[in-house]
């Protein structure tokens, strides 16, 4: 009776056997990982050895550990206990940085769904009212651009999508503007904006901060295409007035529902933001 390291198995066999395709154990042979033991030069049959079919748990091992094929190379050679570990090493360093990009998009896709949220919720129940809040602080990844009321520009902005991969910073949350004359905001005398958007994961150190919140802010919801918005300044700038606060000298515009999930402008949902004082009575 022949030694089990020499019989031979077809390539149907092995295929039944483990479970996997003759294109995927062809495949294997391509890049080599697995080959086999004996081609027969008349037909092209191919034939593999028990100590060759026994690689292919662990290959499959190696695959449900998130090793891509490539990373497989050497690892069927009978390699050393050093060289499992050196490879495991090197997997478990690249798998921390995959969970760290899986919780970035995590954190980014469930940001998004609640901002669809709490807009919607202001659609179905027309919240326009205004409210003093306060707001956490928070850093803020921000660049200056030009302003031209052109509002599908600045919040699709290319330029800052661009600044932001060039950077490989990621980023969560609502695109928002800030505008540091709350007055020219208003009069539409503001030639210049900062975009700010919340980093996630990893900050970059060299790419531009600021910090926003950490305060009292006063604010109101406006529905409808950002052309109108004025309305609601005004609005929150009488309500300022009549119960004796200072506003500004910024404002921010939070885009809540806008061109990055639809082209109805009647859904679209933005807040504004000033920041407030108690107005001082001297007589007191």
């Amino acid at each position: 009776m022949p030694h089990c390291e020499e019989k031979l198995f077809t390539i149907g066999q092995v295929s039944k056997r483990c479970n996997i395709s003759k294109k995927t154990l062809r495949y294997y042979e391509e890049l080599g990982i697995i080959e086999p033991d004996y081609v027969c030069q008349a037909n092209g049959y191919r034939y593999y050895k028990e100590d060759t079919m026994l690689l292919i748990p662990i290959i499959k091992y190696y695959k449900q550990m998130g090793f891509k094929l490539q990373e497989m190379l050497g690892v069927t050679e009978k390699g050393s206990r050093f060289y499992h570990e050196n490879k495991f090493v090197y997997k478990l360093d690249d798998l921390e940085e995959e969970k760290v990009q899986i919780n970035n998009r995590y954190t980014a896709v469930d940001d998004w769904l609640n901002l669809l949220r709490e807009g919607s919720m202001v659609l179905e129940n027309r919240i326009d009212t205004i409210n003093i809040k306060y707001i956490d602080r928070k850093n803020y990844y921000f660049q200056e651009q030009a302003f031209n009321e052109c509002y599908q520009e600045s919040i699709i902005n290319i330029a800052w999508v661009n600044h932001l991969e060039k950077n490989d910073c990621a980023i969560t949350g609502p695109v928002c503007l800030e505008f540091s004359s709350a007055e020219d905001r208003m009069n539409h005398k503001a030639t210049k904006v900062c975009i700010m958007q919340e980093p996630v994961g990893r900050l970059r150190s060299g790419v531009r901060q600021k910090e926003f919140g950490g305060d009292m802010f006063l604010c109101a919801y406006h529905i409808g295409h950002p052309q109108t918005i004025m309305k609601t300044y005004k609005r929150l700038k009488d309500w300022a007035i009549s119960h004796n606060y200072e506003y500004g000298p910024s404002v921010y515009e939070r885009y809540v529902i806008d061109y990055w999930t639809t082209k109805d402008p009647n859904e679209f949902v933005s807040e504004i933001i000033f920041p407030i004082k108690k107005r001082v009575n001297v007589n007191d």
